[in-house]
């Protein structure tokens, strides 16, 4: 799909399809201040600005990488405010964060691993025990 004319913006319909979502999560985006309409469109559907696009993707983007939609709003706010530096700054310091976390779990996830294979090992054994020679 192209993209609408500069001044047009994205209907609902074309964001959701362009941001592989549901319009169902971009109107829930937009109750939590995420995203923005600007407008109303005919039939009453929500228009939004040229780089809804680009804020959805951001959006999906963090969420992907563990953020909380709590988390992607408060960068949102400091974005919005012309903090783009100390937005920046803080979101290094959360996917430091989530990095960490995600360290932590391949750790605990490898020992699981182990663990599973022992057992495993354990049980077939006793399924089919070593046969003794006479």
């Amino acid at each position: 799909m192209e993209p609408p004319p500069i001044d047009a913006g994205w209907d609902i319909a074309q964001l959701a399809k362009e941001g592989e979502v549901s319009s169902r999560t971009i109107r829930y985006y937009s109750e939590l201040g995420l995203l923005r309409a600007t407008g109303r469109g005919p039939g009453g559907r929500r228009i939004y600005a040229t780089d809804a696009l680009e804020r959805l993707n951001f959006i999906t983007r963090l969420k992907r990488l563990g953020l909380t939609l709590e988390q992607i709003g408060a960068l949102n706010r400091a974005f919005d405010e012309g903090q783009t530096p100390g937005m920046l700054a803080r979101l290094d310091r959360m996917l430091g964060e989530q990095l960490e976390r995600a360290r932590v779990r391949l750790t605990e996830l490898h020992s699981l691993e182990q663990d599973l294979q022992d057992y495993r090992r354990r049980i077939q054994e006793r399924l089919d025990p070593p046969r003794q020679d006479d």
